[in-house]
């Protein structure tokens, strides 16, 4: 069974700074709720955009390869000299170039902030001013 609730504090209900304060505080509460629900909204949009960029610039990259490729088997069929060697180095640098693109993407959205991450660190620290000093 729950204890009844404790009576309202006669001293804050007669200071009315203290009940502004609180009141302020719960006002700024309930913005830094929506700023999270609006930041993690936000997010979820942002990396659906770029999981749609990523899938484009795969295709572009896939279809330049064929087209590399293509060019390769050209020079192959008609080449008598070095043909795996030309074949194995176009491999090589495509490769190598994928590498290193996915690693420089990889680290780009390690190193990057959250969304809204100050605004929702300036909201906290109005929050802690409206709400005053412990008592």
């Amino acid at each position: 069974m729950d204890a009844p609730a404790p009576p309202p504090d006669l001293e804050a209900s007669q200071d009315p700074r203290r009940a502004l304060r609180g009141l302020l505080g719960a006002v700024l509460e309930a913005l830094r709720t929506r700023l999270d629900l609006a930041a993690v909204e936000l997010e979820i949009h942002l990396r659906a955009l770029l999981r749609m960029l990523v899938c484009a610039a795969g295709a572009v990259v896939c279809a330049l390869l064929g087209l590399a490729f293509g060019v390769t088997a050209i020079v192959m069929a008609m080449w008598n000299t070095h043909r795996m060697l030309a074949l194995l180095g176009g491999f090589v640098v495509f490769v190598g170039l994928a590498v290193l693109f996915g690693y420089l993407g990889m680290r780009t959205l390690r190193l990057q902030p959250g969304v809204l991450e100050g605004s929702l660190e300036q909201l906290q620290e109005d929050t802690r001013r409206a709400q005053g000093p412990a008592p």
